[in-house]
C-alpha cells in the first residue's frame, strides 16, 4: 500500500488494557483503518506485524528484535513478501530510561541515517522520576502529552526532518499522531511508519 498520500496518521489504542491489547493506525479523524496490531501480551522484544486491517491477512512490515538481552536493542525491520531487511531501529537503553526517549535510525548495513528524539523537555524527566517516586503522581503524568522529532543526521550536514509526533492519552484512550506535512527531505514513509509502531508498543509495555 503506498503510504505517502498520507501526510498524517493516527495510532491508537485502549489505555486500560493490561494483557494486550491493539493498535489502530488510521486517518487523523479515525475514521478509516490503515493498519492493524494485535498482541496476545506487550513485550517491547516481541516479533511484531502490522497488518493491513483486522483480518490479519496482509502484512505490511514485521518488526523484530536481533537480541534476546541487550541494553541497546537493535530491531530490523522488514518486508514480509520479500524477507528483506529495510532498515532498523536502536534504542539508546541508559539515555532513554534516564533522561529522554533516543533510538537510533540504522540502513540495511547497520550505518545511522537518523535519530528518534523525544522533545518533551523537563516534561521528560519529570515524568520518569516522579513516576519511581509515586505511582500516583506518574499516573498523573501520564496524560502529559509527548513530544518526538524524526529527523536524518548525516555526517556533516544539518539534521533534516522526517515527521513530529505527539502523544496523548487520556484515560479511555491512547493517541499518538504522526506528522510529516513538513518533512524536508522524502524517505520510505515505512521509517516513520515504524517509528511510531514501536513507541507505541514501548508506551502499551510500560502498562501491560
Amino acid at each position: 500500500m503506498d503510504y505517502t498520500q498520507y501526510k498524517q496518521l493516527e495510532f491508537r489504542r485502549k489505555f486500560w488494557k493490561f494483557f494486550g491489547a491493539t493498535i489502530y493506525m488510521t486517518d487523523p479523524g479515525g475514521t478509516q483503518e490503515l493498519g492493524h496490531v494485535k498482541m496476545k501480551a506487550f513485550r517491547l522484544k516481541s516479533d511484531i506485524t502490522l497488518f493491513r486491517d483486522a483480518s490479519q491477512q496482509v502484512p505490511l512490515l514485521n518488526i523484530k528484535a536481533r537480541q534476546i538481552v541487550s541494553l541497546n536493542y537493535v530491531f530490523d525491520v522488514t518486508d514480509p513478501q520479500t524477507g528483506q531487511v529495510l532498515f532498523g531501529l536502536q534504542r539508546k537503553g541508559l539515555r532513554s530510561t534516564f533522561v529522554r526517549d533516543h533510538w537510533l535510525l540504522l540502513d540495511a548495513n547497520g550505518n545511522q541515517f537518523g535519530e528518534i528524539i523525544e522533545t518533551s523537555s523537563e516534561l521528560a524527566l519529570l515524568r520518569r522520576w516522579l513516576s519511581v517516586i509515586s505511582d500516583v503522581v506518574g499516573l498523573v503524568f501520564a496524560f502529559v502529552p509527548e513530544t518526538y522529532t524524526i529527523q536524518t543526521t548525516a555526517p556533516g550536514a544539518q539534521p533534516q526532518l522526517i515527521g513530529s509526533v505527539i502523544h496523548r492519552k487520556n484515560p479511555f484512550i491512547v493517541k499518538m499522531g504522526l506528522d510529516t506535512s513538513q518533512a524536508q527531505v522524502n524517505i520510505d514513509p515505512r521509517v516513520a511508519i515504524a517509528s511510531c509502531v514501536l513507541l507505541s508498543i514501548r508506551d502499551a509495555s510500560k502498562n501491560g
